[in-house]
């Protein structure tokens, strides 16, 4: 290919512009091909990057996406259910004057199709002078009859539209598909604008794109205009004036785009629900709170019409909101989009789109369908048969199984099966014509670090959002690449990546608003957003992210202390003094012996599988100096067990649930925090076989670090609401489960290693050696570790911090009441003789008396500690009807 001689050869080197595809950075004149203008001042400043700083850039680039953790989630996929997300360095760049003739073409579109809605769940004229073919939405699953007749604010079905494009050979844009029931992918895209800016600060501004914000607090301001009549200030709980309630609903973390719908939900303020968050109640909707019910407003729904009630939609779902069509039909809620809109999401409808732009609007279609036939027609039907080999042929309703089949590729058999299914069956099926869509340069990924650009397939969607003045597009919109070259289908769920798109900027709009380096965050409202309670779900999700991250901590200093004395690395260890009698192998210290009791105790396995133990050959080798027989195979034992994902004890399990519970609380995370927890995902992967004892202590080392690291964020950073109350509460009965049972197992042992031990799984060991110089003896360990409020791995600490945190949760004092009365025994048991009589032999009967009490009080803290967790759980999380109904903010 000879390039124009003043651009470097080196990027275009491997890029191939095809003659039978439109190029979007390239044009071919006469046999020189040329950089596009509107692509040639990124273009130079890209190629004066040196190599190793485009690599640089693009390593930032991906850093910052796994740091994010922007995933899409794609079922059965060979990366993992939360595949990373594709997004490609280079932006996908549009001229002004052509973006003004795709926004007006978009914006006709999204106002036809909230009349043709309007229609279908009305008066039906369209049906009823067959503009339309009632067999064409009757046969439709997505034709909601319970929603016919239903009247929508302001006659607004569309509130957020997004329409698929393509570019064919020649230049013309044209419509692939339309999503008019849950559109997604303008999180997405406003995610990617935040991360390549700030991969190419210098190329953005120079750029000049027009900035996505705007769109979003538009859209977000409009959803506000959409509540109930007289809801902000009918005193439903919000405050008197006050912003009315909205929600987000998400079908949960395991949906392929959950990532999204956090993230909107965070940067527009909502809070992020699921189904049953919410509950209807005398046909309106209200949410789940602590407090109480408070009154939802307008729903901005993810999910599928037919999901969202399953009393008079589908009842076997379990995303959606019992009674949600009652309340829609009775105005005591706004749902966006409307229920109901998924029927223009078929194929068969793009066929008949000309003659309603005409009908309804009076014009022609600005920008065109891809030429479509939908087989439940006769004519239609002829002409797809007739023309098969040429076409390429789609199910005619999104909920038919099956993708495109390109029909010029089927053998003769293959095709005259499908021509005799299309013939049995002809309303299933959707024929168009096949089109060559353009292609954009991607930065190719090469292992030998080569620069240069490749080019890949790209389809363009466009987001238009309803405002009080009329529809509003989004500059630019979500580019989606395919991940081969040739590859004709550009599909996320195909493996497919992204890219940034800019929609530059005329010479005025570029004097008048200078562009930021780095784009800003969506500005709050003018008017104050309702403060709702914390929704029941979110608050038993953050109770149990502190316990799991409580115990996963707790499992890591238990193994890494144990690993340790088992490899030979303590000091005070004695192999071979009063080992008791039953104590063999690896375990046979008293300290030793205690820790393998704590780790039972705590989950973890410390003896084969008994399908292991039959095929488990002895060593037969000596073991090394220092260490008593057994001990490979205790580390062994202990170093599996830590990171066997498959039981619940172990640091990998965890791990997991912690960042199970992450994710669904991801809205309510900042981006900061997030990156932490991201960062623990590398912990939580299952090693393949037991580590040996130095990777072992290291990961454990790691994994304590990013622990620690994610503890202090919280305790600075986090705001002193409900849900860090919840957070904490969980964290201190995990502490305190613990404590006691370190404090049962190790405290009693008549040996130092095994004080020194207590200290070591409890964190103790430099504020004990600061305070004590005459060694170790039980009282001052356990004035450290039982007594001392000062010391937040403290026993007492513990339940002090408990009394306070669900004292102020709503009718919680008495929750904490229990532990309270066991403080006087704390303290009784503090002034006892009994903690000296632990350093003497066993077998003494004050030995065993001391052990006893000792033992008796640990134990009915836990109990008290385990009651309490209980209580939490049935008093906040079980949404009991009879308080529901008694708080209800009407």
């Amino acid at each position: 290919m000879q390039v124009q001689p003043q651009h470097p050869p080196e990027l275009l080197a491997r890029y191939a512009a095809r003659p039978d595809r439109y190029d979007e950075l390239c044009q071919r004149i006469g046999s020189v091909v040329v950089v596009r203008p509107h692509w040639r001042d990124f273009f130079q400043r890209l190629a004066a990057m040196p190599p190793a700083e485009t690599a640089a850039r693009r390593a930032t680039l991906r850093r910052q996406v796994h740091e994010n953790g922007i995933t899409y989630n794609v079922y059965a996929d060979p990366r993992g259910f939360e595949r990373p997300w594709d997004l490609d360095l280079l932006p996908y760049i549009l001229p002004a004057a052509e973006w003004a003739q795709i926004e007006v073409a978009v914006i006709q579109r999204a106002t036809l199709f909230n009349l043709i809605l309007a229609d279908l769940y009305g008066e039906q004229a369209l049906l009823q002078r067959g503009l339309i073919p009632p067999a064409l939405i009757y046969g439709h699953s997505g034709f909601l009859r319970p929603l016919v007749g239903v009247k929508q604010p302001r006659d607004l079905f569309l509130h957020l539209y997004a329409v698929d494009l393509a570019r064919s050979p020649d230049g013309r844009w044209w419509v692939v598909a339309d999503r008019t029931q849950a559109p997604s992918g303008a999180g997405y895209a406003l995610e990617n604008r935040g991360v390549v800016a700030r991969a190419l600060p210098e190329l953005y501004r120079a750029a000049g794109a027009q900035p996505l914000v705007p769109f979003f607090e538009g859209f977000r301001d409009s959803l506000a205009a959409l509540a109930p009549s007289g809801a902000a200030d009918d005193g439903e709980g919000n405050g008197e004036g006050a912003a009315p309630l909205i929600v987000v609903l998400t079908p949960g973390p395991y949906n392929e785009t959950y990532f999204e719908h956090a993230f909107l939900a965070r940067e527009l303020g909502f809070p992020l629900v699921e189904g049953q968050d919410l509950t209807v109640r005398d046909e309106r909707v209200f949410l789940r709170t602590l407090d109480g019910l408070r009154r939802v407003h307008v729903i901005l729904r993810r999910v599928d019409d037919i999901w969202c009630d399953p009393l008079e939609l589908r009842d076997d779902s379990a995303l959606g909101v019992a009674g949600l069509v009652a309340a829609v039909r009775a105005g005591g809620v706004t749902v966006a989009n409307a229920l109901g809109s998924g029927i223009l999401e078929t194929g068969a409808l793009l066929g008949y789109l000309p003659r309603l732009a005409e009908h309804l609007l009076g014009q022609k279609l600005k920008m065109p369908s891809v030429a479509t036939w939908w087989c439940g027609e006769k004519a239609a039907c002829a002409y797809a048969l007739a023309h098969l080999r040429e076409l390429v042929v789609k199910p005619a309703y999104p909920a038919m199984r099956g993708g495109p089949v390109f029909c010029r590729d089927l053998p003769a058999a293959e095709l005259a099966a499908l021509a005799a299914r299309i013939a049995e069956r002809p309303f299933e099926f959707v024929a168009q014509e096949m089109v060559n869509i353009s292609q954009a340069p991607v930065l190719a990924d090469d292992a030998d670090a080569r620069r240069g650009l490749v080019a890949r397939n790209i389809g363009l969607r466009v987001f238009v959002a309803a405002s009080p003045d009329g529809f509003r597009v989004m500059p630019g919109g979500l580019v989606r690449v395919a991940p081969e070259s040739d590859m004709r289908v550009v599909s996320m769920q195909q493996g497919g990546g992204s890219k940034d798109a800019w929609v530059l900027s005329d010479t005025a709009s570029v004097a008048r608003r200078p562009v930021p380096a780095v784009p800003g965050q969506i500005a709050p409202r003018e008017r104050s957003m309702p403060v709702p309670g914390l929704a029941s779900r979110v608050a038993e999700n953050f109770f149990w992210l502190g316990r799991y991250s409580e115990r996963a901590d707790s499992a890591a200093r238990l193994g890494r202390e144990t690993l340790r004395r088992l490899g030979g690395l303590a000091e005070l260890e004695h192999p071979a003094a009063e080992a008791p009698d039953d104590a063999d192998g690896p375990w046979a210290t008293p300290t030793l012996a205690a820790l393998a009791s704590l780790c039972q105790r705590c989950g973890l396995r410390l003896s084969p599988p008994e399908d292991e133990a039959d095929e488990a050959v002895p060593d037969a080798s000596p073991p090394p100096a220092g260490r008593p027989p057994g001990t490979e195979c205790g580390i062994e034992l202990l170093a599996g067990a830590l990171f066997d994902a498959r039981h619940s004890g172990s640091v990998v399990a965890n791990l997991r649930g912690v960042l199970r519970l992450a994710s669904q609380l991801r809205d309510r995370l900042s981006p900061d925090s997030w990156r932490i927890y991201n960062r623990l995902a590398e912990f939580a992967a299952p090693v393949p076989a037991a580590p040996g004892l130095g990777e072992a202590m290291q990961r454990l080392d790691e994994s304590l670090l990013s622990l620690v690291t994610l503890s202090g964020f919280v305790i600075e950073s986090m705001p002193r609401d409900a849900g860090w109350r919840f957070l904490s509460i969980g964290r201190r009965i995990e502490r305190l489960q613990f404590l006691t049972s370190a404090l049962s197992a190790l405290l009693p042992v008549p040996e130092p290693g095994a004080l020194e031990a207590l200290l070591a799984v409890t964190d103790g060991e430099v504020r004990y050696r600061s305070r004590n110089t005459r060694g170790l003896a039980p009282r001052p360990v356990a004035e450290l570790v039982m007594f001392d409020s000062d010391n937040p791995r403290a026993l007492r600490y513990q339940i002090e911090s408990l009394v306070g945190h669900v004292a102020r949760l709503p009718d919680g004092r008495a929750l904490g009441e229990p532990l309270q009365a066991l403080l006087a025994e704390l303290d009784a048991e503090r002034h006892c003789a009994c903690l000296d009589d632990l350093s003497l032999d066993p077998a003494q009967p004050a030995a065993r008396e001391a052990r006893e009490a000792v033992g008796s009080l640990l134990g009915r803290i836990w109990g008290a500690g385990n009651a309490l967790a209980d209580a939490v759980s049935h008093r906040y999380f079980t949404h009991l009807d009879a308080r529901s109904h008694a708080t209800a903010s009407r």
